[in-house]
């Protein structure tokens, strides 16, 4: 594979990368051939690998990177980002395409439904501090000081119970993706292992 045609398929295979890490990768294996002195007929492949192997180790460490972000920083975006980028790594390795595309498959509708039942949780536990809310601002039309406790009470227990769903729900989801990243990463070392024991 010349030079020429294993640029253009690494750029295919990491066109999902955010454009700064693109871009990086992209230069540095123009600059690389070019001061390396490489032609235009002559085979790159013994020089830096195949396509799949070097697209699978740039995903790799930027997946590892998104990670650690993930890990640092928090937030569903992060590791849903992170997710999404140990996935692509295991798809750019060539043994682990057949296989990773049914578990990922499988893996993926588990993934969904879950995080299905944590935000209606959420979105419940979010519907349930409204209701308290409601309760307290409805106390102050109330006959008596029995009726503005009582309610004020069932308020106050509403707002409780729906923060604390809110909130245990949330780390919940958190534990969840950080589960799914690690059983990724997992997946995608061992059909990486197996390629590297085939060869």
């Amino acid at each position: 594979m010349n030079k020429n045609t294993f640029i253009a398929e690494l750029s295919r295979k990491l066109r999902r990368l955010p454009k700064d890490d693109f871009d990086d990768a992209m230069i540095y294996y123009v600059e690389y051939f070019a001061e390396a002195g490489i032609d235009e007929n002559q085979d790159v492949i013994p020089m830096v690998g195949t396509v799949d192997e070097v697209a699978s180790k740039i995903l790799d460490e930027y997946s590892e990177k998104q990670i650690e972000k993930a890990e640092t920083e928090g937030g569903a975006k992060n590791h849903t980002r992170a997710v999404w980028y140990v996935i692509l790594g295991i798809f750019a390795a060539p043994i682990a395409f057949p296989i990773a595309i049914a578990i990922v498959a499988v893996l993926f509708s588990i993934m969904v439904a879950v995080i299905a039942v944590i935000f209606s949780m959420l979105v419940a536990g979010v519907s349930v501090v409204a209701a308290g809310f409601g309760a307290i601002f409805a106390a102050f039309w109330a006959e008596n000081v029995a009726q503005i406790l009582f309610i004020l009470g069932c308020g106050l227990v509403c707002v409780s119970l729906g923060v604390m769903i809110v909130l245990g729900f949330y780390k919940l989801g958190e534990l969840f993706i950080r589960g799914i990243i690690k059983l990724f990463r997992s997946i995608g070392k061992k059909n990486k292992s197996k390629e590297g024991g085939a060869q």
